[in-house]
């Protein structure tokens, strides 16, 4: 189904991608349904711990000074 929704690729090593492939298998989902629920996990992990992302800047976010 065509969607509008941003694309990411990434390159993984052999043994990751066999494994992501695994766990699609087990849960019944897409690699792309499975790498999204896993991204987002990542996002709500780090701002648990850093606080909100900030998206004001569209590419801001918290910086360190120089």
């Amino acid at each position: 189904m065509p969607t509008k929704k941003p694309r990411i690729q990434t390159i993984l090593e052999e043994k990751e991608y066999k494994k992501l492939k695994e766990l699609c298998k087990i849960e019944d989902r897409t690699e792309s349904k499975l790498t999204a629920i896993i991204i987002k996990k990542y996002i709500e992990e780090y701002e648990a711990q850093h606080g909100p992302i900030d998206l004001e800047g569209q590419g801001g976010g918290k910086t360190d000074p120089e």
